[in-house]
């Protein structure tokens, strides 16, 4: 007996070791999944290339305002690339906002590799080149992240106070914590709250390379917030967007019964009311 507990405590030793040198890579390797596939897309709009401050090429696409005086910069998730998301960018140029929506680097057409402090860059760059190249100055800007994005416009809107307004679609609290949820509800099959079990405690010991702290960050932001989810989100838990809620109570924070991570017309009639109070205290 005493030997079957003594192999059991090295093997436990073993996998605490294993898990802590290992857990790192593993999230790196699965928080970009970038695109060079492109699909066919009938919009009118302005393809631009971003020189960014570290000296990378990145990708945007480039709508001016026609009807409104807001300009929306729209950080789209962590797959794919603008392609992917043409309904949205088709939705606002129809109702007459004007967009500038960006591949990070190393997605779409855009060079370079994607890593945490890169993205960071790429959105200020974005920002940057609206007020140079387009006369867009941040009283007008709209930021618009969804997921992964919502973490990089958390950065950047954390930094500067003068953005017109922030949204936040579909947002995780950290990178730390979407480990967390997906090592406990894929690989160990624990369906109920994780952070009841010891092993969740352990997780969060762990160093990760890449952070996207949202929860930290959104404390900074001065500008009008949105904060929307929608319950059946099968990727990011709804459970976030609220703990997120819960640090900002002056946010206006929308969760819907029903819709999904990729699929996003549950939260254009709430997104557009947004942009139109935006608007109202400019007038």
């Amino acid at each position: 007996m005493e030997e079957f507990i003594t192999a059991a405590f090295r093997y436990a030793i073993l996998f605490c070791v294993g898990l802590y040198i290992l857990l790192p890579f593993f999230v790196q390797s699965r928080i970009y999944y970038p695109s060079k596939q492109h699909f066919l897309v009938r919009l009118d709009y302005e393809d631009v290339f971003i020189r960014t401050d570290d000296g990378i090429k990145i990708n945007g696409w480039y709508i001016p305002p026609s009807k409104k005086s807001i300009t929306v910069l729209f950080c789209h998730g962590n797959g794919g690339n603008l392609t992917f998301y043409e309904e949205i960018i088709t939705l606002l140029k129809e109702k007459g906002y004007g967009v500038l929506a960006i591949d990070y680097r190393g997605y779409g057409k855009s060079e370079g590799k994607p890593h945490e402090q890169g993205l960071y860059t790429d959105l200020r760059s974005a920002v940057r080149y609206l007020r140079e190249d387009k006369n867009t100055f941040e009283k007008d800007i709209v930021l618009w992240g969804l997921s992964l994005g919502g973490a990089v416009v958390a950065q950047i809107a954390s930094e500067n106070a003068e953005f017109r307004g922030v949204v936040l679609q579909s947002t995780f609290t950290s990178i730390q914590d979407m480990s967390n949820d997906v090592l406990h509800k894929a690989y160990l099959g624990v369906k109920t709250d994780h952070r009841n079990y010891f092993s969740h405690k352990l997780v969060k010991l762990i160093p990760v390379f890449q952070k996207f702290d949202t929860k930290n960050k959104i404390k900074l932001i001065k500008s009008p917030l949105l904060i929307a989810h929608a319950v059946p989100d099968n990727i990011v838990p709804v459970s976030m967007s609220r703990e997120l809620g819960n640090i900002r109570q002056d946010a206006r924070v929308f969760i819907s019964e029903e819709g999904g991570h990729n699929e996003h017309r549950w939260f254009y009639p709430r997104f557009f009311d947004f942009l139109k109070s935006l608007e109202k205290k400019h007038a």
